[in-house]
């Protein structure tokens, strides 16, 4: 079977979870590729993995971005598009053409790339997704209008809902608790994601820090870098809040350039660094302090670690919310760092609720059973069913 995987050229998407499944697929003799954009070409290359360049796939820093004096500190979350009608159409009539010449059986995209599922429409060909982003169609509450305008324009009918983009089998990384009933597909399957594979060991100066008070982690994602203005003072006021409790912490600013430049706060019991093995690192901590990003998420809560999310843009502040709706953990802003880590530390029921959360996750299916599944999608031979 040869399997054509698609993805918006972000590592995100792409490495915590298409890169698996490739794997898997590898494993059991089928043929793989990865169209999506060149800016990580190299990056999943380097996991044996074939890339068919999709030119008009373009990465987030290679957009123009007006929003970059964003200051979530002052304006809240930030209010981002994601779904473009241009860039989704380019991307499936560029994928179509590739599909042609390298003749895959099957198509599966991930949640946000849809140029993937036009192709598979055009070509007759069945359709899979690995759900990355549950929450996130909520945000396009026209979606299935927008996703009908792209369709005419690839000469297809017209369907009913936008989860027609769904195909058959869709792979969720984490359990049908965490989703809302309706966003419960028929074709929705549940799969454990693989836990990290990191040779190197954790930085000694973490690995020894005192054992005697809570450790949280800091992150708020590989992309929020080059998200912030200059005038931004979201980490300093990070740092600062955790600098203010009876802690160790652990902050992430994202490069060593941030780092080497860094002239705010520097409480003794924070410790600041340009990158952390965070999927091996968020189990040893008590509290996780994230920007509420998907794979952030289903990491802690593989790990059994309550957050405290604080949502800075895309489907974050619903993914926010969700953690606090079922008690994994609370949903904070910049006023509110110190306080809600503080309460999250202190109420058991927190950590409870995410123990509870990570045995339901221990109770799936790896995520390299998806392989299987898909198997018999191929074997079908047939084209996206209905809803």
């Amino acid at each position: 079977m040869r399997v054509l995987l698609t993805g918006l050229p972000i590592q995100s998407h792409l490495i915590p979870a298409l890169v698996p499944v490739a794997k898997a697929l590898q494993h059991r003799g089928h043929e793989v590729a990865l169209a999506t954009g060149a800016a990580v070409k190299a990056q999943i290359e380097r996991h044996g993995i074939e890339v068919l360049v999709i030119e008009s796939a373009l990465s987030p820093e290679d957009v123009d971005q007006p929003t970059r004096q964003w200051c979530p500190e002052l304006t809240g979350p930030l209010d981002v598009p994601v779904f473009s009608d241009e860039m989704t159409e380019s991307f499936a009539a560029d994928l179509i053409e590739v599909a042609k010449a390298w003749r895959p059986d099957v198509i599966v995209r991930e949640t946000n790339e849809y140029g993937g599922y036009l192709a598979a429409e055009v070509l007759g060909l069945p359709l899979a997704m690995i759900d990355i982003a549950p929450l996130i169609t909520r945000l396009v509450p026209d979606l299935t209008d927008r996703l009908n305008h792209l369709r005419e324009s690839f000469g297809l009918a017209a369907v009913d809902s936008f989860t027609h983009a769904h195909g058959r089998l869709t792979a969720g990384l984490l359990p049908e608790s965490w989703y809302p009933s309706d966003l419960r597909s028929p074709g929705l399957r549940h799969y454990r994601a693989p836990d990290a594979v990191d040779t190197r060991p954790l930085d000694s100066t973490i690995a020894h820090l005192p054992a005697d008070v809570p450790l949280v982690l800091a992150s708020y994602g590989t992309s929020t870098h080059w998200l912030l203005g200059a005038d931004s003072k979201l980490m300093h006021i990070t740092v600062e809040a955790l600098g203010s409790l009876e802690i160790q912490a652990v902050v992430a600013l994202g490069t060593e350039e941030a780092v080497g430049r860094w002239n705010g706060p520097r409480p003794r019991n924070v410790h600041l660094v340009s990158f952390v093995q965070q999927r091996m690192l968020v189990g040893a901590c008590d509290v996780f302090l994230t920007h509420g990003g998907f794979s952030g998420v289903r990491e802690s809560l593989s790990a059994g670690t309550p957050m405290v999310a604080l949502p800075l843009f895309a489907d974050q502040p619903s993914n926010a919310s969700r953690v606090e709706e079922l008690g994994l953990g609370l949903r904070t802003d910049v006023s509110g760092i110190a306080a809600d880590v503080r309460r999250v530390l202190a109420e058991p029921g927190y950590r409870l609720g995410a123990r509870g959360f990570q045995r339901q996750i221990l109770g799936l299916p790896p995520l390299s059973s998806f392989a299987v599944d898909l198997e018999t999608l191929g074997a079908a031979g047939s084209c996206v069913g209905s809803a």
